[in-house]
């Protein structure tokens, strides 16, 4: 219940916010997503594209995409509401499909996504994680985040690719199986960033260190 009634009242805003994201400084490249377009009617399922990414970094990114496929479908409150900067699952699910195509090869990839927070708990992560066929991951974490309006947590994965490419795409989402209740998820933004050498520093590693100097700066005071 708690759910729906954040759910319904974050759908009455008529401002726009962004996700807060916390780039690795060796990022040659990066693209986000913050605003939803495509939605099927309630109690449908589909696929379709939300466009090119609205926010970009680096000189690198030729073309950008992101898709979404509502595997099993969705009762009110659900899909899009007033407000596109969030995209929420009640009952049903689905994945998303970022795609990226680049002036130059690279070497490692970091997926990230932020989904809402609700009841005061942080929201857990996609069953089926970010992937990029032939990659391997090399690191993995997670870290509190805001768009202006709303908590949340972002989730993201750090892929080695099998050799340097200069296009990929990667899936993450939901997973259906029978008696499936519902995700409860509100997705409220996606990344993909982009590198020629592991992806430093992970960002809730990165947040420790802030807060042991933030800490040692106080005693010092």
């Amino acid at each position: 219940m708690k759910n729906s009634i954040k759910v319904i009242l974050c759908s009455t805003l008529t401002c726009q916010a962004s996700v807060i994201w916390q780039p690795a400084p060796n990022a040659l490249a990066s693209a986000s997503w913050d605003e939803w377009s495509y939605a099927p009617q309630l109690g449908q399922t589909g696929a379709g594209r939300q466009g090119a990414a609205q926010e970009t970094a680096g000189s690198l990114i030729t073309a950008s995409d992101l898709e979404t496929t509502v595997i099993d479908s969705y009762e009110f409150p659900g899909g899009l509401g007033a407000n596109p900067d969030t995209y929420y699952f009640h009952t049903g699910g689905g994945t998303w499909t970022g795609l990226l195509e680049l002036s130059e090869a690279v070497t490692h990839v970091r997926v990230s996504y932020s989904l809402l927070d609700f009841g005061g708990s942080p929201a857990d992560e996609y069953p089926l994680v970010p992937g990029i066929a032939g990659a391997t991951l090399v690191g993995e974490g997670s870290y509190p985040t805001s768009d202006g309006l709303l908590l949340g947590t972002v989730f993201f994965k750090d892929l080695a690719l099998a050799a340097p490419q200069s296009s990929f795409e990667t899936t993450f989402g939901d997973l259906v199986f029978p008696g499936y209740p519902g995700s409860f998820r509100s997705v409220d933004g996606v990344q993909l960033e982009v590198f020629n050498a592991a992806p430093i520093p992970e960002p809730s590693g990165l947040f420790l260190v802030m807060m042991s100097a933030g800490m040692v700066w106080q005693r010092r005071k």
